[in-house]
């Protein structure tokens, strides 16, 4: 079934976060309390587990003082056929579940 056209996926870039947070002396406890999310969820969204909603990515953005979208955030093209397209090619992630192999 077709739905029309998906809009891309937006995942906090956590170089960035990083940065701003050395540059603001804050800390990822005190950036989720300026957030007003829990430090648990903040840590999803460092390690590209979860995909920041709208409102979680405008409350980033105040708390850090961004005004650039792309300064904080990066967009993943939809998979032209179903699938995660972007996410696969990350290096830091692990590949799942080959018989004989950990981790």
């Amino acid at each position: 079934m077709n739905t029309g056209p998906v809009a891309p996926r937006v995942w906090l870039n956590p170089v960035a976060v990083w940065e701003l947070l050395d540059r603001l002396d804050l800390s990822q406890n005190q950036l989720a309390r300026l957030a007003g999310i829990s430090p648990g969820h903040l840590s999803l969204l460092m390690n590209g587990k979860r995909s920041p909603a709208p409102a979680v990515r405008r409350r980033l953005m105040k708390a850090l003082g961004v005004d650039d979208f792309h300064a904080l955030f990066i967009m993943e093209r939809p998979a032209a056929a179903g699938g995660s397209a972007g996410r696969a090619a990350d290096p830091k992630r692990k590949k799942r579940g080959t018989l004989g192999q950990s981790g």
